[in-house]
């Protein structure tokens, strides 16, 4: 018999327990799920009158699907094509298929986690933005060379990553050159010596450059300085 009543009492206290336990877990408050910054097998695709376009296109629109994933579809469609590109940190090429005048790819976006996190939490992505366009000091013209659309993509990403430049504007572009409009937060020389510790080269096309001369600097890769 008292046996039997110890075994009763200590089902009890387990019972009681196991129970006690459930109340806590329930009292306390569900941890958010934090969103996944890095949205792989993202689609791009696009069509454009040559390769290079179609690229840009494809990648633009892949931004904008990666971030429709973190924030929703309606808030992937109130941000610019400038505003996604600022957020985002990196794009890795997963697949790619190019073509004349359409490039279908799958790729990895990642968001620069500061700048999201402020987005999401409803800060106007101008002011998230801000540390990224302080004033603009000058504005040039310039032409980018390149062998193909991996080094396009180089020359925009890592001008796109350097504190001396505050807009990228894409003016013209054909299949081995681009004519960009780049707003500059320094004078140009100064700009230009910054620049190449990042490995981007910013020279005169010949001889000193004229204000506001279209054509007037060349933008490439160089190697990155330390």
């Amino acid at each position: 018999m008292r046996e039997c009543s110890r075994r009763g009492w200590s089902s009890a206290v387990n019972h009681g327990a196991r129970l006690g336990a459930m109340l806590i877990l329930l009292a306390l408050p569900a941890q958010a799920q934090q969103p996944d910054y890095s949205q792989r097998g993202v689609p791009a695709e696009a069509s454009a009158e040559n390769g290079v376009i179609a690229r840009d296109r494809a990648l633009a629109s892949a931004r904008r699907i990666a971030w429709g994933r973190i924030a929703g579809d309606n808030a992937a469609r109130s941000l610019s094509d400038g505003q996604l590109e600022a957020l985002v940190e990196s794009i890795v090429i997963e697949e790619e298929r190019t073509g004349p005048t359409r490039y279908t790819g799958v790729v990895t976006v990642n968001f620069r986690r500061s700048g999201s996190q402020a987005v999401l939490s409803g800060v106007d992505p101008a002011t998230a933005l801000a540390p990224r366009n302080t004033a603009t000091v000058a504005t040039i013209e310039a032409v980018a060379r390149y062998g193909g659309m991996t080094e396009w993509m180089e020359i925009r990403r890592r001008l796109a990553a350097a504190p001396e430049v505050a807009r990228i504007d894409v003016v013209a572009i054909a299949m081995d050159r681009a004519r960009l409009r780049i707003a500059l937060r320094a004078q140009p020389p100064a700009a230009a010596e910054a620049l190449a510790t990042g490995g981007i080269l910013l020279v005169p096309q010949s001889g000193a450059p004229q204000v506001g001369a279209p054509d007037a600097w060349r933008v490439g890769l160089g190697a990155a300085r330390s």
